[in-house]
């Protein structure tokens, strides 16, 4: 297992891939995988090392005034279970939230404890994304399918806002996902393109009879700047994002998509909810992507989806790949974080918005040469010869930098923030999680265990909640029913 997460720090699939029977954890053709609720993870001792500063910050979450309120009132009318009441907190990020490690556990605790609302957003069949290990769901696709993953060379836009936009115009193609054995839905929500020269798309619930959705725009949209209308790979007449509700009695079931002629269909993903009050957390992070990425993609099509989801926290979650960029510019990620969050506020209004700061990484000056070095003889004392300092697992310098820049950029637009580098302890800590035991990282010094993601999300879970408990004592009128 650390070998194959130690291939994250590669990068991630991309653009047009074609896939025939895989499954949600691309194992052989024909398997399917099933991620299902993991039971509560046990209590996480304190780490042996390293010692907490002599004077720790009081909290490592940082909240301009009234910036959470709309994330805690949401909370509030789920816990109170109040009808309708839907709290999503949906995460755009990077491997960090792909995985669902970090992402899953903040659903299990919150659902637990606040209602469970549904499994969320998925992409739906077999997503061309390596590592997108989603918990809860079981997803699979036979046929001829192509993916359009953002971030990779000859993609095509648009890919949605979880990144990625799936298409064919095979009729024996098949595309289905379902929630785990014991987590039951009333609703799908099937996120999906139109455009001019698209076909039906075909859907059932279960094994019951294929239904018809029509996909083709009922008319042309002229050409003016994000419209779509000139996309590479799409049709002259532009396009337009859609959701389409499928109602079905609450209980456990199946969504099954596939064409079904008169042209392709594109489709972003399906959303499984209940109408239960509680709790919902979408993972929408991509493998290798950053802050800039969702910032180029087209928020004419990610825009309305966000809008579809209705988010009480939406959470930016980037920073780490960031600082394996050697074209890194400051200055402009700083600007970038000013509009995605002006697009946030534009496409959802009600809700709250929180930067998550990357957590701690290592890398050797001396890179990979460091594992073909001959080993040096020890000291005249008999303890080991220390590590050359080049090759040691060290914290690269920009990452402060980075969340240096995550922090001004919340605090200049009244928004959230979570150090999680400060929060977990600072710099150049990984290598001595991976050497932990129980490991807390993986041998890339990049990625967490489950158990350290696990402890990830408990230090942001135990700030948010910290927070949310002074926003009842401090809000007793607005919890009056």
């Amino acid at each position: 297992m650390k070998k194959d997460l130690l291939a994250l720090t590669v990068g991630a699939l991309g653009a047009s891939a074609f896939w025939v029977g895989a499954s949600c954890r691309a194992t052989a053709p024909a398997q399917v995988s099933t991620i299902v609720r993991p039971p509560p993870p046990p209590a996480i001792e304190p780490l042996a090392q390293p010692s907490p500063p002599e004077a720790p910050p009081s909290t490592y979450l940082e909240v301009a005034p009234g910036a959470l309120d709309p994330f805690y009132a949401s909370l509030d009318h789920a816990e109170e279970k109040d009808a309708g009441a839907r709290t999503d907190l949906l995460f755009f990020g990077d491997s960090h939230t792909a995985g669902d490690q970090l992402t899953g556990y903040l659903r299990h605790e919150l659902q637990e404890k606040y209602g469970d609302a549904g499994r969320g957003f998925v992409l739906a069949g077999h997503p061309p994304i390596r590592y997108y290990t989603q918990r809860d769901i079981t997803c699979a696709s036979t046929g001829r399918w192509s993916a359009e993953l953002g971030g990779k060379r000859h993609a095509t836009e648009p890919f949605g806002m979880a990144g990625v936009r799936a298409h064919s115009d095979d009729k024996s193609a098949v595309a289905w996902v379902e929630p785990c054995a014991t987590c039951q839905v009333d609703r799908f929500d099937i996120y999906y393109l139109k455009t001019a020269a698209s076909g039906a798309l075909g859907w059932r619930i279960d094994d019951g009879a294929w239904q018809s959705l029509p996909t083709q725009m009922s008319a042309p949209v002229v050409a003016t700047a994000g419209s779509g209308a000139g996309t590479p790979g799409l049709p002259p007449g532009g396009m337009e994002a859609a959701t389409f509700p499928i109602p079905v009695p609450v209980g456990h079931h199946k969504i099954s998509m596939r064409p079904s002629g008169g042209g392709p269909v594109e489709l972003f993903g399906v959303a499984m909810e209940k109408s239960d009050p509680g709790v919902i957390v979408d993972s929408l992070g991509v493998v290798g992507r950053r802050l800039s990425h969702l910032y180029h993609w087209d928020w004419t099509v990610i825009g309305p989806q966000l809008t579809a989801r209705d988010p009480a926290l939406v959470v930016l979650q980037y920073g780490t790949n960031e600082a394996d960029d050697p074209d890194l510019e400051l200055d402009t990620l700083a600007k970038q974080y000013d509009e995605v969050i002006a697009r946030v506020r534009q496409y959802a209004p009600r809700a709250s918005i929180l930067i998550l700061g990357p957590p701690d990484m290592g890398r050797r000056e001396a890179g990979k040469s460091c594992d073909h070095m001959p080993a040096q003889p020890p000291l005249a004392d008999g303890t080991p010869a220390p590590t050359p300092v080049e090759c040691q697992w060290l914290t690269p310098p920009v990452l402060a930098q980075i969340v240096d820049v995550q922090r001004q950029a919340a605090r200049r637009n009244g928004v959230a923030f979570f150090d999680s580098f400060g929060a977990m302890g600072g710099a150049d800590l990984m290598d001595g999680f991976f050497h932990q035991e129980p490991a807390l990282a993986y041998s890339d010094r990049v990625h967490f265990t489950d158990r350290g993601y696990e402890r990830w999300g408990q230090l942001l879970l135990n700030e948010l909640l910290a927070g949310y408990a002074d926003w009842k004592e401090r809000n007793p009128a607005a919890r009056s029913r």
